[in-house]
């Protein structure tokens, strides 16, 4: 096991991982895959299944990142159906009311919103952590 110090880092922040290349490379393809999720979904599912698959082979930096993408891509699913949910019920309001409760429909949205900001920062954090050699944490 090599320990690397990175100076660009914030004081204290040492890197403890064995060289492992390609697990750092799979994390890079993982958040790209991730960001491609916005898009597609189903590479934020193949990025999953990869972080899945690979992470018991990685350690240090690289699995920090491999289980930090698979909590996204869940935290994803838990606020996709959360907030569906959400805007059903507020359709649903919306019919009984005669479309008076449709005005409610800003709340599914914000939190749609909040979702996305918090993912975009999860997946410029990983990056900008990988990028350096250090682990999400």
């Amino acid at each position: 096991m090599t320990v690397r110090y990175n100076a660009f880092a914030g004081a204290g922040d040492v890197s403890f991982f064995p060289d492992d290349r390609a697990g750092r490379d799979l994390a890079s393809l993982n958040y790209v895959l991730l960001i491609l999720g916005f898009l597609t979904g189903i590479t934020a599912l193949m990025a999953v299944l990869l972080a899945y698959w690979r992470r018991g082979r990685c350690f240090g930096a690289a699995r920090s990142h491999l289980d930090w993408q698979i909590r996204i891509f869940w935290h994803g699913v838990l606020a996709f159906l959360a907030i569906g949910a959400l805007h059903a019920v507020i359709l649903g309001l919306g019919a009984i009311t005669f479309g008076i409760g449709l005005v409610f429909l800003v709340i599914p949205w914000a939190l749609g919103v909040l979702w996305l900001l918090w993912t975009v920062w999860a997946i410029v954090h990983g990056m900008r952590r990988l990028n350096r050699g250090l682990p999400v944490r």
